[in-house]
């Protein structure tokens, strides 16, 4: 199967979008995508008779994991072209001055929002995986370290797109929450992930 080339060399472009943020998205949705290979390989097996009831809602909140991480691909990208507008706004006077700051600080919540929106669903991911990791296919246990692996990177990476655009934020109350968010969503599941993947390969290596 070829990969979806068309995005990556989007990615690769002189273009500002997508960027960190639409690839942090995609990362999170191929980590989900994962965790379901996993989950499906598991589903109807007569040895994990006792989970599968379980193994449909993980798999159910792992399909809408990856669409809402694709979808804010695409919501990311618009976030930032928001935002990029403002700074094409007309400066000559105070009053424009005034006013393109205006927007552009309006245009940095949902520049934030959206790649705190990432960080959610790819903790979501993880909190999956742990699932996956103790009670699905052994044989495909790699996999679920695989996609842990990915949502924390996916996850790390959204944060510093948080962390762009707080910056630039007046609001400060605003944008300590933000960052206090972010943070907190790193110190946690990036060590759940950790975690997860340091089980997974003692499993799998026997060391």
């Amino acid at each position: 199967m070829v990969p979806d080339k068309k995005f990556i060399e989007a990615v690769a472009s002189a273009a500002p979008t997508p960027g960190g943020g639409g690839a942090s998205a995609y990362a999170g949705a191929l980590a989900a995508a994962l965790g379901s290979m996993v989950g499906n390989l598991t589903l109807g097996k007569q040895k994990y008779a006792a989970i599968q009831g379980d193994l449909k809602g993980v798999l159910l909140q792992l399909k809408a994991c990856r669409e809402t991480l694709l979808r804010l691909v695409e919501d990311d990208a618009k976030a930032f072209s928001a935002l990029a507008r403002t700074w094409k706004m007309p400066k000559a006077t105070t009053a424009q001055q005034q006013l393109r700051h205006a927007a552009g600080q309006k245009a940095l919540v949902d520049a934030c929002e959206i790649p705190l929106q990432i960080m959610r669903v790819c903790a979501k991911v993880i909190e999956l995986d742990d699932f996956l990791a103790h009670n699905a296919s052994r044989l495909a246990l790699s996999d679920v370290g695989a996609s842990a692996a990915l949502a924390k990177g996916a996850m790390e990476a959204a944060a510093l797109n948080v962390y762009v655009n707080t910056a630039m934020m007046d609001d400060a109350p605003t944008a300590e929450a933000f960052e206090r968010e972010a943070k907190d969503l790193v110190k946690s599941f990036s060590y759940q992930a950790d975690v997860l993947y340091d089980y997974v390969r003692h499993e799998i290596s026997g060391r």
